[in-house]
Formats: structure tokens, C-alpha cells, sequence
């Protein structure tokens, strides 16, 4: 049991593990964006793209999560400033 565990963890690496993390993230995203409306899909892309940027630039758990709360916040605040700007135009 102990050989397969460090085969496979040599073969993924040392530090892999955000990136497995945000893999997976990334594909119960995409699979469950289909009953998703707007601001909920702005909001997980943007803790998406916040994820793989903390995941990349902080090579550990942490800095992916850091990334993702980052990014999700400000996927929302793009979501509000579109919706915001779409009013004001219809308004005008």
C-alpha cells in the first residue's frame, strides 16, 4: 500500500496538490454552471480564474483558497457593475 502511495505522489509532484484542488473545482463548475444564472456564473469563474492565479503564484492550499475568495468577490462586483450599468442605460 505504501509503494502505490509514493509512486503516485512522485508522479504528481511535490506541491501538486492546489492544482488537483483546482482542477477539480473547475470541472464541478463547469458541470454545474448549466443551472447557474448570471451572477452565480460570473462569481464561480472569477473564484475560478482567483483560484488557479493563488493556486500558481502561493504554491500551496492556502494561496489557492486566498485566490479563490479574492476572485469570486470580484467576479461579483463585475457582475453588479454590469447590472448597474445596464439600468442606467435603459434609464437614460
Amino acid at each position: 500500500m505504501q509503494t502505490t502511495t509514493q509512486a503516485r505522489a512522485s508522479f504528481l509532484g511535490k506541491g501538486s496538490t492546489p492544482l488537483v484542488a483546482v482542477a477539480v473545482t473547475s470541472l464541478m463548475l463547469t458541470v454545474g454552471a448549466c443551472t447557474m444564472n448570471e451572477t452565480q456564473q460570473r462569481t464561480g469563474t472569477g473564484a475560478l480564474i482567483g483560484a488557479v492565479g493563488g493556486a500558481l503564484l502561493g504554491g500551496n492550499r492556502e494561496g489557492a483558497a486566498i485566490g479563490a475568495v479574492v476572485g469570486a468577490a470580484g467576479g461579483y462586483m463585475v457582475d453588479q457593475h454590469d447590472k448597474r450599468k445596464q439600468v442606467d442605460s435603459q434609464n437614460a
